[in-house]
């Protein structure tokens, strides 16, 4: 080894370092945080997918609102679900680190694209794509918001939906939203302000609250039909969560898909 390191060319050996370098300066700084055991707390993913959509051209947008392609998107935990951008969310400080909207296949340029269009033709004709949505989800209880939040702007889509005999079920962080659509799910976790506090306190029924939780993050201090340990493929802190007796099952991996369990619906 000591001759082949002598004789070894420079040129190339100062290529391999320089190389190994620009690896490292290449590294998603949102892997950095895994990499190196650090903890979710240095992480905005939120922000991350915001500058991906904001980065998305007009032309691309438009080049996709196309009623011969899928409005649903299929979803591993939940089947089928209707994937909408981030311009709508109001995230806490909790949801922005962990944002799933921001790991897997919702991340590929291609998803973000279509969230983008998909938005954009519910404002187009909410009642088309209601009718394609049924189509599409054949049966199946579609997920509001596989992605991003919805506004109380999507609620004749979801009459829409009622009226031709979908089902549907999501959740909400927006208390206009919940005002217009009470039958959501409302997402608190350990970052929520007092105000939001008060507000599923007073006005969402137990069955209908759901919480966040992070691995150094309390019991939500309500009362919640289920509570969701972080999970992600970025964001992998399921192990590292407490267990709780409303925690999800499916996050637990103790039963498979939403339909399964059927609690959130």
């Amino acid at each position: 080894h000591r001759k082949n390191a002598r004789n070894a060319n420079p040129m190339k050996i100062h290529t391999l370092v320089q190389g190994a370098k620009q690896f490292v300066l290449y590294i998603p700084c949102f892997l950095l945080p895994v990499m190196t055991n650090e903890p979710y707390r240095n992480t905005n993913l939120y922000q991350r997918r915001l500058e991906k959509e904001n980065r998305i051209s007009e032309s691309d947008i438009e080049a996709r609102m196309r009623w011969d392609m899928p409005i649903l998107s299929t979803n591993a935990k939940c089947s089928v679900s209707l994937d909408l951008p981030m311009t709508h969310c109001i995230p806490t400080a909790a949801c922005a680190q962990v944002c799933y909207a921001s790991q897997g296949q919702q991340f590929y340029r291609n998803s973000v694209v279509k969230s983008l269009a998909i938005d954009r033709l519910i404002e187009q004709d909410a009642e088309h794509v209601a009718r394609k949505m049924i189509d599409e989800a054949a049966g199946r209880n579609i997920r509001i918001a596989g992605s991003g939040e919805i506004t109380p702007k999507h609620a004749p889509l979801l009459s829409y939906l009622n009226q031709f005999g979908g089902s549907w079920w999501g959740f909400t962080r927006r208390i206009d939203t919940h005002r217009a659509l009470p039958s959501l799910m409302f997402s608190t976790d350990a970052t929520s302000p007092s105000e939001t506090m008060k507000y599923v306190r007073e006005e969402v029924p137990v069955n209908r609250r759901s919480y966040l939780r992070r691995p150094d993050d309390p019991p939500s201090p309500l009362e919640v039909a289920v509570t969701f340990p972080v999970h992600g493929s970025v964001t992998n802190y399921t192990n590292k969560t407490p267990r709780h007796e409303t925690d999800c099952p499916v996050d637990r991996k103790e039963m498979e898909g939403c339909w399964n369990c059927k609690r959130c619906y």
